[in-house]
């Protein structure tokens, strides 16, 4: 099975997200920061010609890595051209729309595993096209911890600092922090603390 049909059980219709959009303004707020946060765009950019940045649990951290580059993730061998396949053929807004409708923490590292990488792409100084490629192996253990309500990560880091805002993932791993780890997508009380999370990590 491939990537794509992994990740589709976790994608809208692009008639369901712009239901979405037209009825929930929290929605519309969570989509608009996620954005903000996520780079350029990679339906809009030649993604064969950016140099990527990777770290992996076995080999740290690689730099100057071209598309077709093999790295290790999940267990075994693949290149970074099919590791980001979905986010050439999936929007942002749906992706970012499965983020936000994860139910809990296990639904949300079942959408990360799922997706296998997220990346966020900028230009240098020179032009140059740059992605910034986090796995799924090495974020899933950064969401457990915050699951765990233990917000300092074994490398000494802030969890609030090290999860990617990229995608709303930031956002959303703190509002099921603060939720009990569930949210209430009709709740009123829910909207409330993820809308208190949204501002925090907008500043």
């Amino acid at each position: 099975m491939d990537a794509l049909s992994v990740l589709r059980p976790f994608l809208c219709s692009p008639e369901q997200l712009q239901g979405e959009l037209r009825q929930s303004e929290l929605f519309r707020d969570f989509l608009a920061l996620s954005l903000k946060s996520s780079g350029v765009d990679p339906r809009t950019v030649d993604m064969a010609k950016a140099r990527y940045r990777v770290a992996d649990v076995s080999n740290g951290v690689r730099e100057d890595l071209g598309y077709d580059d093999v790295i290790l993730a999940g267990g075994g061998s693949h290149s970074l051209r099919e590791l980001l396949a979905p986010h050439l053929e999936v929007s942002r807004e749906l992706l970012i729309h499965a983020v936000w409708r994860a139910d809990n923490f296990a639904e949300l590292k079942e959408l990360l595993a799922a997706l296998r990488s997220i990346v966020r792409y900028a230009h240098d100084l020179d032009g140059q096209l740059h992605g910034h490629v986090l796995l799924a192996e090495t974020l899933v253990p950064m969401v457990e911890s915050v699951e765990r309500h233990e917000y300092v990560l074994n490398n000494g880091d802030m969890a609030s600092d090290a999860i990617t805002r990229n995608l709303g993932l930031r956002a959303k791993v703190f509002a099921l922090d603060r939720s009990g780890q569930r949210v209430n997508h009709n709740s009123t009380g829910m909207f409330d603390r993820l809308s208190r999370s949204i501002g925090r990590f907008a500043r």
